[in-house]
């Protein structure tokens, strides 16, 4: 009778390159994935169905961020932009796109210390106040 040792798929060995560590890193995560959600005990047509989804949540997803993040951190940017310049929001979503843009283009020297002065009067509160009668 030979002794042999276990060696875990999820382990790697000294010898393993680095495509083999990455499939077991895969493995790995799918493992986890099973044992936290309990996908372990589902029929073989419960698994099919629970990956399916899994894998198209997660494509959905992985799309989204990767098309929208940049155009909403484009927008917050240039909203924020507009705001140290002193503009305020108004009229349609383009004009003020269209706005932004031209400010974050060109910042000149008096735009900024305009969006300075303004917020240092309305720290100093000497701003008007449209509550006060």
């Amino acid at each position: 009778m030979s002794l042999t040792t276990y060696q875990s798929p999820y382990k790697p060995t000294p010898t393993s390159t680095q495509f083999d560590r990455f499939v077991r890193g895969l493995y790995l995560r799918k493992y986890r994935i099973e044992v936290t959600y309990g996908v372990y005990v589902y029929t073989p047509m419960e698994k099919l169905v629970f990956w399916t989804l899994f894998c198209f949540f997660f494509v959905l997803i992985s799309t989204a961020l990767i098309l929208y993040t940049h155009r909403s951190l484009v927008f917050l940017l240039r909203a924020a932009a507009s705001q140290v310049n002193g503009r305020r929001l108004g009229g349609s979503l383009s004009s003020y796109l269209l706005t932004a843009k031209r400010a974050t283009t060109g910042l000149t020297t008096s735009a900024q210390s305009h969006g300075v002065e303004r917020a240092m009067e309305l720290m100093s509160g000497t701003a008007k106040n449209s509550q006060i009668a």
